[in-house]
């Protein structure tokens, strides 16, 4: 994805950042498939199962920020089957190295600890990809990662501990959507924005650090600034965010493929109302089963469908009910207001207290908390 226009990404603040995996390369961990996980030393269950690439990247990210001018220890992270989330924190240096370098770097560093790291399943140390030498070591054509790598600048109150808490419970809720998938295509009572909402699909995704609203006219042309910029935002919103938009006109329908692309989810506002049976097409309860589409309503289902001026009466009720609770809430706020009282069965999130670290500037009570994946025998 493009980076933020005119932003200056040598400045010290903290960066989400997601690195994905190309395909057809070994996977960096196993989700766990059983439904009943098994546990670590200290009892927590093991959504993720590790191998020895698993350890060997961690390793490496562990020790790229230790001497690196003008980057901190990288101390919050996760080694996922197909991708890795990271949290950069910048620090002051001379001369200024910003982001995109960083990143260039691990990703080499990374790209040498996959091809130097003996996987079961292949021969000697070499990966299964054309591009890399016979001696297991990658040269300059060899690609680890997708080149289109997210990041998110985190600036808002509450979104480094709500970046921190989604980094953390990434196994846990790839591991849910796997057991689960039934559980995310049904309708079911929520609470959120202090309302009683009707529900079809992730509620997970309320508690996301990143929710971004989309109210985009119809009267926009697509080559106006309004449309561009609306688009511009929706490219951003990659993992850890997602769009809230009833996604209707069609520059809000532009923004939901580009967020989708992004590899962000979808928080839908649906004005028609719906009930208990209720389903969307099939290509949206596919992404619903996935976890990242979320259908929400305020109105039972009628009879006949109901008129123009009454659909869009209600999308403006609900948009600016929504846009009102986004404004003044933080993301662990919202996570710990909605609730879904028909969760039963689903497990709550698991806590890692292994390693933590209070960022500068931030409250005492803030804690950015690592997970550790020990290594399989």
């Amino acid at each position: 994805m493009g980076r933020l226009p005119g932003f200056d990404y040598a400045r010290p603040l903290f960066y989400m950042v997601t690195l994905k995996r190309r395909p057809g390369l070994a996977d960096f961990s196993r989700l766990c498939g059983e439904e009943n996980p098994p546990k670590d030393a200290r009892g927590r269950p093991r959504y993720l199962l590790a191998n020895r690439l698993t350890s060997a990247l961690a390793q490496a990210i562990r020790s790229f920020g230790r001497d690196r001018p003008g980057l901190a220890p990288v101390e919050t992270f996760i080694v996922m089957p197909d991708h890795i989330h990271l949290l950069l924190r910048l620090q002051g240096s001379d001369p200024r190295i910003p982001l995109g370098d960083h990143v260039a770097a691990l990703v080499a560093a990374l790209s040498r600890t996959y091809c130097n790291t003996p996987i079961q399943g292949r021969r000697g140390s070499a990966p299964r990809d054309p591009e890399a030498t016979p001696s297991g070591h990658a040269d300059r054509s060899f690609a680890l990662f997708e080149p289109d790598w997210h990041d998110w600048i985190v600036k808002k109150d509450g979104q480094l501990a709500a970046f921190t808490r989604y980094i953390r419970e990434n196994p846990m809720r790839a591991w849910r959507r796997r057991m689960n998938r039934r559980f995310f295509t049904q309708v079911r009572p929520i609470t959120f924005a202090d309302r009683e909402w009707f529900a079809y699909g992730n509620p997970d995704l309320l508690g996301l650090p990143v929710l971004e609203p989309f109210r985009c006219s119809r009267s926009w042309p697509e080559d106006g600034p309004e449309w561009r910029a609306a688009l511009e935002t929706a490219r951003r919103m990659g993992p850890g965010c997602a769009g809230v938009g009833t996604f209707m006109s069609p520059c809000e329908k532009a923004c939901g493929n580009a967020i989708f692309q992004a590899g962000g989810s979808l928080v839908v506002l649906a004005p028609e109302g719906f009930g208990e049976r209720w389903h969307p097409t099939r290509a949206k309860e596919a992404l619903c089963a996935e976890g990242r589409m979320l259908f929400l309503s305020l109105y039972p289902p009628a009879a006949a469908r109901p008129d123009r001026a009454t659909l869009y009466r209600r999308c403006h009720e609900m948009g600016d009910l929504v846009c009102a609770a986004l404004q003044h809430s933080d993301p662990q706020a919202r996570e710990m207001q909605h609730s879904d009282p028909q969760a039963r069965g689903v497990p709550s999130s698991p806590e890692y207290e292994d390693w933590s670290f209070a960022p500068p500037g931030a409250a005492r009570s803030t804690r950015i908390c690592v997970l550790q994946i020990g290594d399989n025998p």
